[in-house]
């Protein structure tokens, strides 16, 4: 039974591996079906490496050859120098070289590019790549015979546009009579001005050509920068001068653009930025795709008739930077011309910025409108409150007036009375016989000193309810206080109280308006007299109101109105200040409250204070006046 079960296990085991074996066969067959080998393809390049056109080129033919999974290729570039070298010793030892890396290679296509390239092909077809299919790319499709080259060979052009080129130049510099062209004496350089002599004699162009390529590159820099005022260049390729040096062309066409004194065109884009004005230019990209799509039909055997082997794809590309130096104006420029190297504006070269600073200017201005129109709100409501308090000061000091009306109505009795008495005697001297000129004459001095009494009597009552708006100037504060002393000594007298004034010596002027001072002054004066009237105890001591002016070392004269009247209450002194808050029967709270407000729109202030025997002591600052102001 132990032999059975282990002849079955191993059984089991070694057909499981087959099947194994098996499905590892069968994938191994699809994924060689599936994934064909690999095409190898050879670029030959007939100029140096590192040179910028056979750079992008060559980047251009890689990624068109190789980006296809589906299809993989095997990309091999090769750089022959012939430009610098084209001696034969060099080319023998190129041909051993490509003997030795490639003939035990199996090579499925050869991309020959130069015009140095047909040589070194039919030398390399003969002992290298044999009859390997070969894409060659020259200045011209007949650069050689048929008959010496490979049948599997398919030619090529670079596509080059010296006819478009011309034209750009005749329309952009109609005055031109002589066209210079810039070449150097390499065979590609001699096989594109010899295509470009051609084509200009075809067309049968209006300007005189002129070859500068018998020259060294210092020579040639010397040539251009004095050449005549109805002169154009173009410039083709300078691979080697008169002298063998080597020169690469993009580095060259620069150096020519800083000394030349005539518009410079080309016919490579890559020369466009270097100081060519532009032309219709041959885009080593687009060719590097288009000879990689010719190669491709070529190694999966398609048939290549029916496609356009000269088709170009240059474009017309210009230099706005060389088109303001020439002074070209853009709308004569042809139709379909693409302007490169255009400086941006102000504008898009700082957009962000000129956004910002239009933002913040737009949010400014909009903060000084609406902090203008609060201004003028606020000033108008300003004028409108001083208009208010002027108002109510004016009440204020007609209802003081009529408080001392019966005061004033005597004040005005005594010159009147006056007047009339020496009328009457006058009178009675005339009638005399013989009338008494003399005492007639006195009679009339003193009619004249009561009227002048009276008018001073009206003119302070006139100026005490005088409503004007309110003016600065410099005064006298002794002066304003005698003028209110004036009005009141006579109610002062019939409640037998005493109004002294007391004005310290060099008082200086003070800023302010005189009407509302006298007012405030008034208003303290009256309430002063009218404390001591509210006394009922009889006492012996004198009923005075004393009057203080001083000045103070903070720049103000400080006038102080003190009675021995009934006192107030501490607690009660801020609350005398409030509108409307008075302790009198018949008050309304306004007088003191009017007053602070005048005093603190001149810039002081005004408090009170009781006394320590008794009475009380209000007080007012006011500015004293600068020499500047009037």
């Amino acid at each position: 039974m132990k032999v059975i079960s282990t002849l079955k296990s191993r059984f089991v085991i070694t057909a499981i591996t087959l099947a194994l074996l098996c499905t590892a066969t069968h994938l191994q067959a699809l994924d060689t079906i599936q994934t064909p080998e690999p095409k190898h393809v050879v670029a030959i390049f007939v100029f140096k490496q590192g040179i910028p056109f056979t750079f992008h080129m060559e980047q251009s033919l890689r990624t068109a050859l190789t980006s296809d999974p589906s299809y993989p290729v095997k990309f091999d570039v090769e750089h022959a120098d012939r430009t610098r070298f084209p001696e034969q010793e060099y080319l023998s030892k190129i041909i051993d070289l490509y003997k030795y890396k490639y003939s035990n290679k199996d090579v499925d296509l050869v991309i020959a590019i130069g015009d140095e390239s047909p040589e070194l092909i039919l030398e390399a077809c003969r002992d290298v790549f044999l009859d390997t299919p070969v894409v060659l790319v020259t200045t011209k499709q007949k650069v050689v015979s048929t008959e010496r080259l490979n049948p599997n060979t398919l030619c090529l052009e670079w596509g080059l546009d010296f006819e478009n080129t011309g034209s750009l130049i005749q329309a952009l510099f109609p005055q031109t009579k002589k066209l210079y062209i810039v070449s150097g004496t390499s065979a590609t350089d001699q096989m594109i001005k010899k295509l470009a002599f051609e084509t200009f004699d075809r067309l049968a162009v209006p300007f005189t050509m002129h070859s500068l390529d018998d020259l060294s590159g210092k020579d040639l820099l010397l040539k251009v920068a004095h050449l005549p005022e109805d002169s154009v260049i173009l410039f083709l390729t300078f691979f080697r001068d008169i002298n063998d040096e080597y020169f690469i062309p993009r580095d060259m066409v620069e150096k020519v653009s800083q000394q030349a004194n005539v518009p410079i065109f080309g016919l490579i884009e890559l020369y466009l930025g270097q100081g060519i004005i532009g032309g219709h230019l041959v885009n080593p990209d687009y060719h590097g795709k288009r000879v990689a799509e010719f190669s491709k039909k070529l190694l999966k055997g398609h048939s290549l008739q029916g496609l356009d082997f000269k088709e170009k794809g240059n474009q017309l590309l210009l230099d706005w930077r060389q088109l303001k130096r020439w002074s070209i104006d853009e709308d004569t420029l042809p139709a379909g011309s693409i302007v490169r190297y255009r400086e941006p504006s102000i504008w898009e070269k700082y957009r962000k910025e000129i956004i910002g600073v239009i933002v913040i200017f737009i949010s400014q201005a909009f903060a000084l409108s609406v902090m203008i129109i609060q201004g003028r709100r606020r000033l108008k409501a300003e004028k409108e409150s001083q208009r208010l308090r002027d108002e109510r000061a004016h009440i204020t000091r007609v209802l003081a007036m009529g408080e001392i009306a019966a005061s004033l109505a005597h004040e005005l009795n005594q010159p009147l009375s006056a007047i009339r008495t020496y009328a009457q005697a006058a009178q009675r001297f005339l009638g005399n016989v013989p009338p008494e000129p003399d005492e007639v004459s006195r009679a009339l001095t003193g009619i004249i000193a009561g009227n002048r009494r009276a008018e001073e009597v009206i003119t302070r009552i006139r100026m005490a309810l005088k409503k004007e708006p309110v003016k600065q100037s410099r005064l006298d504060i002794q002066n304003i206080i005698q003028e209110v002393i004036v009005l009141l000594h006579r109610k002062a007298d019939e409640e037998k109280i005493a109004l002294r004034l007391s004005v310290a010596d060099d008082l200086p002027p003070v800023t302010g308006d005189r009407i509302q001072l006298q007012q405030v002054l008034f208003n303290l004066i009256i309430n002063a007299i009218e404390a001591i009237e509210a006394m009922t105890e009889q006492e012996s001591t004198p009923r005075v109101v004393a009057i203080l002016a001083s000045k103070e070392k903070s720049g103000f004269v400080m006038v102080s109105v003190r009675d021995n009247g009934i006192g107030i209450n501490e607690k009660e002194v801020e609350k005398m200040f409030d509108a409307f808050h008075t302790s009198k029967a018949n008050g309304m709270g306004m007088g003191l409250s009017i007053s602070r407000s005048i005093i603190e729109d001149h810039g002081g202030r005004l408090w009170a204070a009781p006394n320590p025997d008794k009475g009380t002591t209000f007080s007012f600052t006011i500015p004293i006046c600068k020499r500047t102001d009037k």
